[in-house]
């Protein structure tokens, strides 16, 4: 086993492996989003309140893939990396000490700015760093360390709740300042500034003559259909960090046993998703993603018919198969959808997407949870989840073609 992860570690580039250490640094760090609709309510704030600055959170991340993605071509990876981390880590404490509502919710925005807009450049990075054909395993070790990070930050973050809910701002923004010490000591500049490949310069015209900003990406149908689709994912999702840790509460799951459950997600990918990955390179990426997206949604209508920790825990574990053979086939497919040019853009817009997810899904689950039930809620997720399955399907061709034509320079 040891001679495997050698060789695995040898197969990819040491800037890769250190971007992918930063993220495990700052995902495991990654207390506040798991429990900030806990924190609002328990400062005197509504459920509404809670689904109201969750949602001002990803308004702030969808300005965060814009601002991201742009500077990450135009000022360089490295320094949207330092600015994403250094001033999320100002903003996260900002958050910890404000008391009033307004106040909360204002930081909230700056945070989800600030702390999201990293996103676009560490994928441009990778892009930047590894090669196509291994591009879906790069994506998968990063998705692996968010996980990792994702298993060790609710667990931790539960204990730390009940003492107090300012350590978890505290711990969160060191572990963000810790990652840009990392990039500052070991990662260099990685946009590209040679002449790419002949096949790859036409793409890169062709870009430019859409327009400069995020207009080539925009203009891009086969791209924004997909960013779509994963849209409707990644709204289904979002109501892990928001409606679910509510609706447990109405059946009398507290905190600590919430962090606990959500964290056996990213025990499972810690635990098999390099397996699962590699098993799924030999399937069109078309396939894989209707089949994630399937099982991605029954998990979620499971919640809907279970009320006790065995129920959940199920639920978490089919929910978690579908999202690990989901979101690095999904990152990859972006990647090799961007000209070399525009790759920050393109992971923006890809970005912007998670944003709109954590500004729409907080407040629509919310609301449906409030209103409807908890049971209306998760059979919706299931029901979108079906929608985003045939998508998937009709879809995948025209991805196909793209994919195979940007990888036609490199195999020639």
């Amino acid at each position: 086993m040891l001679a495997a992860i050698k060789k695995e570690y040898r197969s990819l580039p040491v800037t890769y492996w250190t971007l992918w250490l930063g993220t495990l640094v700052n995902k495991a760090g990654g207390f506040v989003i798991p429990f900030l609709a806990l924190y609002i309510t328990a400062q005197g704030g509504s459920e509404a309140d809670a689904g109201l600055v969750m949602a001002l959170y990803g308004a702030g991340a969808i300005l965060a893939g814009v601002t991201g993605g742009v500077l990450a071509d135009r000022v360089g990876r490295r320094a949207t990396i330092l600015f994403s981390v250094f001033g999320g880590a100002v903003s996260m404490l900002a958050i910890g000490f404000s008391r009033s509502l307004p106040a909360i919710g204002a930081t909230t925005f700056l945070m989800g700015w600030a702390a999201e807009m990293y996103r676009p450049a560490v994928s441009a990075a990778t892009a930047d760093l590894v090669p196509a054909a291994d591009r879906t395993r790069a994506y998968g070790h990063l998705y692996w360390a968010n996980n990792l990070g994702f298993a060790i930050a609710p667990t931790l973050g539960g204990i730390l709740a009940l003492a107090s809910y300012t350590s978890l701002f505290i711990g969160d923004a060191v572990t963000m300042v810790a990652f840009g010490a990392l990039v500052l000591a070991r990662v260099p500049e990685t946009r590209p500034e040679a002449a790419p490949p002949e096949g790859e310069e036409k793409r890169n015209e062709a870009a430019g003559r859409a327009g400069a900003g995020l207009g080539a990406a925009l203009a891009d149908l086969p791209f924004l259909g997909f960013v779509l689709l994963m849209l409707g994912l990644m709204l289904v999702m979002w109501q892990d960090r928001t409606s679910l840790p509510l609706d447990m509460r109405r059946h009398g799951i507290g905190e600590a046993t919430y962090g606990w459950i959500v964290s056996i997600n990213g025990v499972l990918v810690v635990l098999f998703q390099p397996r699962i990955t590699r098993a799924l390179l030999a399937y069109p990426r078309a396939g894989v993603l209707a089949c994630a997206s399937f099982l991605f949604g029954l998990g979620y209508g499971l919640y809907g018919v279970v009320g006790s920790v065995p129920g959940y825990v199920l639920a978490v574990v089919v929910t978690t198969v579908g999202e690990m053979a989901a979101v690095p086939t999904a990152s990859a497919v972006v990647a090799d959808l961007a000209p070399a040019a525009q790759r920050g853009r393109y992971q923006g817009v890809y970005s912007m997407s998670f944003g709109v997810a954590s500004c729409l899904g907080p407040l629509l689950g919310v609301a449906v949870l409030h209103h409807a039930g908890g049971r209306a809620l998760w059979l919706g997720c299931f029901a979108v989840m079906l929608l985003v399955t045939v998508g998937q399907l009709a879809l995948g061709p025209a991805l196909t073609a793209r994919e195979t034509a940007a990888r036609a320079p490199a195999r020639a």
